[in-house]
């Protein structure tokens, strides 16, 4: 089994398909085989693709990109291919402004490593989903092989921000790991600041008598793998926790369209989390009009119920509503389990799934000697999917509120009083004087801005300017935040601090870097008919020339011979790498070839 390219805990699972007459055997085998433009899910040792691999792959694809430029001069015949280039891989192709963007981020090694390494991190989280893999019974929201990985790239992440330095105008000098640690990066703040933001919708609700509902809305069932027997997810066609979270995503925008038709403003949150089989489900706490509640609910029934309202056990589980009554506990106690457990564990106790009419209790894994909490595998499970875990309804604009924070007290001291008092409210004051004491208060920053209803209407807006911005891949115009506005008094902005940071990696400043594309990037008209022999050459495609950054001139590339070293192997070929080392090392003994392991890259 391990010559199929997954890793051995899956070609075991694969094995039990046969163990009796199970029609899903060949659709599974098919759907991992199917594609052999992908990465394998497993080495030849039956262990997860690791980067290596990826990085192989990456410098593959991006080789044939090139290539593309290299002999195309149309842009739109040259996106035409990258395209299809892309689909082969299934790899979204790149988003960019312009064609120059485009081109660049296409031809560069980097940019498919990372897009080949989210592709491969979901496509095995979904085959581990269609074999019962991720499950109550095995491996909770995801699989184990995934968490390792998850957690390694993590890791890798946060040990190169750490190697990467900032320096400000004032002289001052972090590393980019402690930035981030000052942001919403860092859980502790995060949790925080969701929980204040909460807490000061529900004390502006209690003001205005406004209701509170707690609803849980999830998924069909043929969104449901069920730990891998589920006949109606296997015929939907097996859909993924992104496509789930779509179908979501789609009934709200309907639900929020029948509400504003009715004039009926929610304000709240909503919280995206996954069902142990990876399948996500939103809990949402919203705030509404004592005189549209009723209206509100049964326009949320009916578009939660659209789709599959009839199937058994629709009615019971696919919507669910409690109504916050008062005196009988607080909104943000209804939600903040929620939260905590979907960040980290904090405070929570005994993490809870509801799976199958049961309640199960969820506890650490050990793995590779690394603990996994099941925090920790509802984070994984939203980084590998790419599934946005809070979101924010109706009210005000976060971003306005953050704005205030950076604002001094010197900035605002002659401004208006809703600018004052909207900073007063953003300004969290830590001393051991109560008299002094201050926490940051939401409702009253809400009230400063208009009221929770006030939509984009408010009372205070973010002022921006826009900036050309030199981009790795191309120059973009920006609209940077650089502070606050009265909506009354466009004019007068009241600027925020922020600082100019020079970027150090190792000790090097960083610069904009080059693109081997650059000439390709250009307008049709702006190019030459015909590239001159003997041109400078930075490819990073040429294997053992020398970059044109030493001003050495070399030899014209040879694009057939490049395209006929590196094109995909025959089955049962030797790999290109293997190829290669056999013709670099023909009359040397440095390295034995015979040694050499194929390794299992397409």
């Amino acid at each position: 089994m391990l010559d199929m390219g997954i890793p051995s805990r899956m070609a075991n699972a694969v094995h039990r398909l046969f163990g009796g007459l199970n029609c899903r055997r060949g659709e599974v085998i098919d759907a991992i085989l199917a594609d052999d433009q992908r990465l394998p899910l497993a080495d030849s040792n039956g262990m997860m693709t690791g980067p290596g691999a990826i990085s192989v792959a990456a410098l593959q694809a991006a080789r044939e990109c090139y290539e593309v430029c290299s002999s195309l001069h149309d842009e739109h015949a040259i996106k035409a291919r990258i395209d299809a280039i892309c689909s082969r891989r299934g790899v979204k192709s790149p988003v960019a402004a312009t064609i120059r963007g485009y081109i660049s981020r296409a031809a560069d090694h980097a940019w498919w490593r990372r897009a080949l390494r989210k592709e491969l991190m979901r496509r095995f989280e979904h085959t581990s989903i269609q074999l019962g893999l991720t499950y109550v019974r095995a491996d909770p929201y995801v699989s184990r092989e995934t968490c390792l990985a998850q957690a390694a790239q993590n890791e890798a992440n946060q040990k190169a921000l750490a190697a990467v330095t900032a320096t400000n105008e004032n002289g001052d000098v972090y590393s980019l790991a402690e930035l981030a640690e000052l942001g919403m990066g860092n859980k502790t703040l995060r949790r925080g600041e969701l929980m204040l933001r909460i807490r000061g919708f529900e004390e502006v609700a209690d003001k205005m008598r406004h209701v509170g509902m707690f609803w849980t809305i999830t998924c069909p069932s043929k969104y449901h793998s069920v730990g891998g027997t589920n006949a109606k997810y296997t015929e939907f066609g097996s859909p993924t926790p992104r496509a789930a979270q779509a179908y979501l995503v789609k009934v709200w925008s309907a639900i929020r369209s029948a509400l504003h038709r009715r004039g009926i403003q929610p304000y709240g949150f909503r919280i995206a989390e996954p069902h142990t089989d990876g399948c996500p489900h939103w809990h949402m706490l919203l705030f509404v009009a004592p005189e549209h509640q009723a209206e509100m609910e049964g326009v949320i029934n009916a578009y939660a119920m659209r789709q599959d309202g009839d199937e058994p056990g629709a009615i019971k589980n696919r919507v669910k509503l409690v109504r916050i009554e008062a005196g009988k506990g607080t909104a943000a106690g209804y939600i903040i389990k929620y939260v905590c457990k979907s960040i980290d564990g904090a405070g929570v106790g005994d993490h809870k799934a509801f799976e199958d009419g049961r309640t199960y209790v969820i506890v650490p894994d050990k793995f590779d000697k690394k603990e996994f909490t099941a925090s920790q595998r509802v984070t994984y499970w939203a980084q590998v999917h790419g599934i946005r875990q809070f979101q924010q309804i109706g009210g005000v604009p976060v971003g306005v509120w953050r704005e205030f924070r950076r604002l001094s007290e010197e900035s605002v001291r002659n401004a208006p009083e809703p600018i004052r008092e909207a900073y007063q409210a953003a300004q969290k004051v830590e001393s051991e004087n109560p008299a002094i004491a201050q926490r940051a208060d939401f409702a009253r920053f809400i009230w400063a801005m208009g009221g929770p209803t006030c939509g984009r209407n408010t009372t205070i807006r973010l002022a921006t300017r826009e900036e050309d911005v030199e981009g790795r891949y191309e120059q973009v115009e920006a609209h940077r935040p650089v502070g606050v506005y009265l909506a009354a008094q466009p004019h007068a902005v009241y600027e925020s601090t922020r600082y100019r940071w020079t970027i150090d990696r190792a000790g090097v400043a960083l610069a904009v870097p080059r693109t081997s594309v650059n000439k390709y990037t250009q307008s049709a008209e702006a190019r030459p008919a015909a590239q001159p022999k003997n041109k400078i050459v930075s490819s990073p495609f040429d294997a053992g020339r020398i970059s044109d950054r030493n001003h050495v001139r070399c030899a014209e590339v040879d694009h057939i011979a490049v395209y006929l070293r590196h094109r995909k192997r025959a089955p049962g070929a030797p790999s290109v790498h293997l190829e290669y080392l056999r013709e670099k090392y023909r009359d040397r003994h440095e390295v034995p070839v015979t040694s050499l392991r194929t390794p299992s890259v397409h």
